[in-house]
């Protein structure tokens, strides 16, 4: 009997654990400076807990997390940050200021991911499924911000939730499930949406403007959407149509 090699994550392991303790004091310092309750330090460690299980058991077999997943995992991090300050019903001035440049900062870091993992050749199905899953995250919790914010009303909640109704569909149609090829456009649209969404956040924007600024974002987000869908129905939903068709 030939024994199945067991990945060791020893190494990933060990670096997200050293990596918690100054996530945690980082984090407690901007929970005193904006004047949250310690308590609610709960959430943010609950989600590094929740973040440090899907690496450590989603990266391959290695020493680490590797360039690539690290960059993403602390980008995920800043989405989690992002989120707990964000259930603090009333914020000081300094710190919309400081939540919309952490968003900022989370959003540079998009691009610094996929040019490591290209870089030094450690691409995986992992990787990029993480990466787009951290960008789903952000623009739901922008989203929040925005309607919490009370600059527009519920609609721009769209934005954040097209990507959870995609996959929601795929539960429903199995042929929505399939595998999409890479997309210049879909990248560009996300990082437009992305974009919109924190200039609206800025708060010398005025709020006037927040819907000539998101109402094209959301249009563009449903063309790339109903552009995915209509391939897919392509590639896999008319074969599916047909295989029942003859099976009955």
């Amino acid at each position: 009997m030939v024994s199945e090699k067991i990945p060791d994550r020893t190494g990933a392991s060990r670096e997200l654990l050293l990596t918690a303790l100054p996530f945690t004091v980082l984090t407690g310092g901007i929970w005193w400076w904006i004047g949250i309750s310690l308590v609610s330090l709960a959430l943010p460690l609950s989600g590094y807990a929740l973040l440090a299980w899907v690496v450590v058991t989603g990266v391959p077999g290695q020493q680490g997390i590797g360039p690539a997943n690290r960059v993403t995992f602390y980008r995920a991090l800043g989405v989690v940050i992002l989120a707990g300050i964000l259930l603090e019903p009333q914020l000081p001035a300094h710190a919309q200021w400081a939540w919309v440049m952490l968003a900022l900062a989370v959003l540079i870091l998009d691009g610094l991911d996929g040019y490591l993992a290209r870089r030094f050749k450690v691409s995986t199905d992992f990787g990029a499924r993480f990466d787009m899953e951290v960008d789903a995250a952000l623009i739901l919790t922008l989203s929040l911000a925005v309607w919490g914010g009370g600059i527009t009303g519920p609609w721009v909640l769209l934005l954040g939730l097209m990507r959870y109704l995609f996959v929601a569909a795929g539960w429903i149609w199995p042929w929505v499930n399939c595998p999409l090829p890479e997309s210049f456009r879909r990248k560009t649209i996300c990082v437009w949406q992305i974009a919109s969404l924190v200039i609206v956040l800025v708060p010398i924007t005025p709020s006037w403007l927040a819907v000539w600024i998101l109402a094209p974002a959301l249009m563009l987000l449903a063309y790339s959407f109903t552009v995915d869908l209509a391939w897919l129905y392509r590639a896999g939903g008319q074969h599916e149509t047909q295989r029942h068709g003859t099976e009955t």
